[in-house]
């Protein structure tokens, strides 16, 4: 399942090696539909992040589209859209134009013929999230406290792991979500807050969550600011302003915004995975937590090797 969640097209690393590569002159120049005002042009240009394992790069172009490409490990990604400015003024808003894709995928037996629901965690795509946690409620109302489905020191992660039987009465709803993708948590000895989403079971299930890696790369959700000519997404810094020549422009559009939009104009992408007669969940809300409102001790405790 991990390798279905997070896979992307076998494409992208000849993609990213021309990219943003010089090219000889072009002719062809995207033509932008209203001049950009001062608050808008301060975002275009080209980004790159980089370590020893990962490298994801940026185009924020002046036709108000957009590039995101990322290589590291077995997380492939290539994301592109519009960008426009949101009411403030003061940063854009990203639209990906592709299906959407839940952080954290769910497949259900609907058996309506037990009095039980049962919740299996695929552990295998979910080592990616950070600090996952489970909670389930009889009513709408949020759970006033979550768990931690593993200990930190929880490091067996090729199996998959079933929670105690719950009545399905008590599972009306339930909650899965990871800690928020924050690179100054460990300055603060943990996250200050948790994503999490809600599904509702209408009636006793069989229940199959997993983890998409991909969305926990870039939360394109979150407004885009520029702090001085460094770009953020909400509050994570990602990569400093670098001009964007016309001809590198074109190689973005050429090899990046052109064929992904063109794709999210066709059919809708099959599943990848299996169903094998389950149905996929449809999350009917995502919204923050504080880190105080996770307690008790973890679903699994500590298992190591």
């Amino acid at each position: 399942m991990r390798q279905n969640i997070i896979k992307r097209s076998t494409e992208l690393a000849s993609t990213l090696n021309f990219l943003f590569a010089i090219s000889v002159s072009l002719s062809t120049h995207a033509e932008v539909a209203t001049p950009l005002t001062h608050a808008e042009r301060v975002f275009v240009g080209e980004y790159v992040q980089s370590s020893s394992e990962t490298i994801a790069q940026m185009a924020i172009l002046e036709d108000r589209t957009f590039c995101f490409a990322f290589i590291g490990g077995s997380a492939d990604l290539l994301l592109a859209g519009h960008w426009n400015l949101i009411p403030d003024g003061k940063g854009i808003r990203l639209k990906e134009l592709k299906a959407p894709q839940p952080q954290f995928p769910v497949l259900a037996n609907l058996t309506g013929a037990s009095a039980t629901s049962t919740f299996e965690i695929d552990g295998y795509s979910m080592s990616y999230a950070e600090k996952p946690v489970f909670a389930y409620s009889s009513s709408n109302a949020e759970p006033s406290e979550y768990r931690r489905l593993f200990a930190d020191t929880h490091n067996s992660w090729a199996e998959r792991y079933t929670l105690p039987p719950v009545p399905a009465s008590e599972a009306r709803y339930f909650y899965i979500g990871s800690a928020e993708n924050d690179p100054y948590a460990s300055i603060r000895k943990g996250p200050t807050r948790f994503k999490v989403v809600q599904y509702e079971l209408r009636g006793s299930a069989q229940v199959l969550v997993g983890f998409n890696a991909e969305q926990q790369l870039i939360d394109l959700s979150q407004p885009v600011r520029m702090v001085g000519e460094v770009l953020h997404f909400g509050p994570r810094s990602f990569a400093k302003r670098r001009p964007i020549s016309a001809a590198r422009a074109e190689k973005a559009r050429e090899n990046c915004v052109r064929p992904m939009l063109e794709q999210s104009g066709g059919k809708p992408r099959a599943p990848e995975f299996d169903l094998k007669g389950r149905t996929e969940l449809v999350p009917i809300k995502t919204f923050y937590i504080d880190h105080t409102r996770v307690k008790s001790a973890p679903w699994f405790q500590s298992e190591e090797f």
